[in-house]
């Protein structure tokens, strides 16, 4: 009963962060599932895999309502997504299955630094945002290619990286957190089904995983992150674009230092 409790909880302020940001809420419920995994007495060996594909599982609800909703509110750029996602499907495919290999402390510890500065930028907004969005092709598939890879070994949403970078070609805040809600689906579908794939046939997963996916958790927190995700994004459109975007810089160095720390 207690299990469900924290899930719902969870569940309730991932998707409003999801909603506000444009993130899939791994910044909460990365940590949180850590903890709770520990209180299930899952073994230590597989923890971190676990917490990450079940993160990205959760996600996969959250950014989906988080789009509907921002789509609703003409806050997606949506010609934008589509050049953007390819990339990005295939990264955090790719991401998924990196993870299952890669000792990742190193490169968890220079994506913290990278948080940091991009987080500071944001802030001060050096150099100033693009005034135009339209460029060409190339650099959209690439930097989602790199954001799809990160997100699917870190099992977040991607929000972290792709908010600021639809910022800086010129999109309003608002419409870079809907696009970046946008990109969290598929970074989400593809990382967890990356996830639910190397786990397969580990011997040391609890009763109703699937691979790297707890799907208790998942879906208990995932259908509640549903239902909180438009509230988020509701707060998001009554916002100043200059209270927002610090917020959400604040929000990058808190999870920075999370990952620092972890």
């Amino acid at each position: 009963m207690i299990e469900i409790i924290l899930y719902l909880i969870l569940g309730s302020v991932s998707g409003i962060l999801a909603g506000l940001f444009g993130i899939g809420g791994g910044v909460v419920i990365i940590p949180a599932l850590f903890y709770i995994f520990e209180y299930l007495d899952i073994p230590t060996i597989i923890t971190s895999h676990l917490v990450l594909g079940t993160s990205l599982g959760v996600i996969v609800f959250s950014a989906l309502s988080s789009t509907f909703a921002h789509s609703r509110n003409k806050n997606v750029d949506w010609d934008l997504i589509k050049i953007v996602v390819p990339g990005i499907v295939v990264g955090a495919a790719l991401g998924g299955i990196t993870a299952g290999f890669l000792e990742s402390v190193i490169l968890k510890k220079l994506v913290s630094i990278f948080l940091i500065i991009t987080a500071l930028q944001m802030l001060f907004q050096f150099p100033p945002p693009d005034a135009s969005p339209n460029t060409n092709k190339a650099g959209p598939i690439l930097v989602g290619s790199f954001i799809g890879w990160i997100s699917g070994i870190f099992g977040i949403g991607g929000g972290i990286f792709s908010v600021p970078y639809f910022f800086h070609r010129g999109l309003s805040m608002q419409k870079s957190v809907g696009s970046s809600a946008a990109c969290g689906f598929p970074i989400a579908l593809a990382g967890s089904l990356s996830y639910m794939f190397i786990g397969m046939d580990n011997s040391f997963l609890p009763n109703y995983s699937l691979g790297y996916v707890y799907i208790p958790a998942a879906c208990v927190i995932g259908i509640t992150s549903m239902v909180t995700a438009p509230i988020g994004a509701k707060i998001a459109i009554g916002l100043k674009q200059t209270v927002l975007r610090k917020a959400f810089s604040i929000l990058i160095i808190i999870m920075a230092i999370n990952l620092l720390l972890r």
